[in-house]
């Protein structure tokens, strides 16, 4: 791969490389579709029942057909029940203003959030939370993993289907997952997706009985120790203002652009609710 200087960058690069950071990193299970186009990029999984899986990443919509775009895309997911998110960040079109005034409309609520990335090469790791141990998730380990995913995120998921999709994921050498463990018990898992000029860090999570012992720390620091020795330069990630954001802030990451997360909770009700 071809990794791209953080600091020869101009804001325009940062933003391009930081908002579409989740194109094509999607933990995809059997029944994923992507719908792909210029200006598109949008995932389905029915199976999913869930926000995961569900969501338009990327949507520059011409303004005189947003409204009609709108309408379909919830209704795409209303005709299989599901929840689903919507990023809106700088590339959005029409204007993020504009266009999230329409999904609040719609019954959307938000989340804040950051774009945010840093250069692996700068980071320095505090190696404080001596006590835990990070491990790279392999198809020996993926039950643990996917079981402390469900219990950090608070989801529900079919465990045997999502080990499937993990193992499936860690094949082809672009996803990297890993867990922490204190005294033997997993406390924290995360995620880094290979781009091809960067690196995409996904899924930071402590168990709640572990937060405030430095493992989150552990689980960035580990992390971008891996992605510097990968030779990369860039490590990016899209993390909440009321979690995460502020953290990674205070570690050094710089902010690159602001956005918000729009959820649609019940896709069929809006639909009935559209004009």
């Amino acid at each position: 791969m071809l990794s791209v200087n953080f600091a020869s960058m101009d804001s325009a690069q940062k933003i391009e490389e930081v908002f579409l950071a989740p194109v094509g990193a999607t933990l995809a299970s059997h029944d994923t579709r992507i719908i792909e186009r210029d200006g598109w990029y949008q995932i389905i999984t029915p199976s999913s029942g869930a926000i995961h899986g569900n969501e338009v990443i990327y949507s520059r919509i011409a303004p005189p057909v947003v409204e009609v775009v709108l309408r379909r895309t919830i209704a795409e997911y209303a005709d299989h029940g599901l929840p689903f998110r919507w990023c809106v960040g700088p590339l959005t079109e029409p204007a993020p203003e504009y266009f999230g005034a329409l999904l609040r409309r719609c019954g959307f609520t938000w989340l804040d959030g950051r774009g945010m990335a840093i250069d692996p090469a700068s980071w320095k790791a505090s190696h404080a939370a001596t006590d835990v141990a990070i491990e790279a998730v392999t198809p020996a380990n993926v039950r643990e993993y996917v079981e402390a995913v469900a219990v950090g995120w608070e989801s529900q998921f079919d465990v045997a289907t999502r080990c499937d999709d993990v193992v499936r994921a860690i094949g082809t050498g672009r996803f990297h997952y890993v867990m922490a463990r204190v005294e033997g018990a997993i406390v924290g898992t995360a995620g880094f997706v290979v781009k091809p000029q960067s690196a995409y860090l996904v899924g930071g999570n402590v168990l709640p009985r572990y937060r405030g012992r430095g493992i989150y720390r552990a689980l960035v620091d580990h992390r971008l120790e891996r992605i510097r020795a990968m030779g990369i330069k860039l490590a990016t990630t899209q993390a909440r203002e009321s979690t995460s954001a502020p953290i990674l802030e205070a570690l050094g990451f710089e902010t690159v652009y602001r956005s918000r997360m729009y959820t649609l909770v019940d896709s069929r009700a809006a639909v009935v609710r559209l004009p």
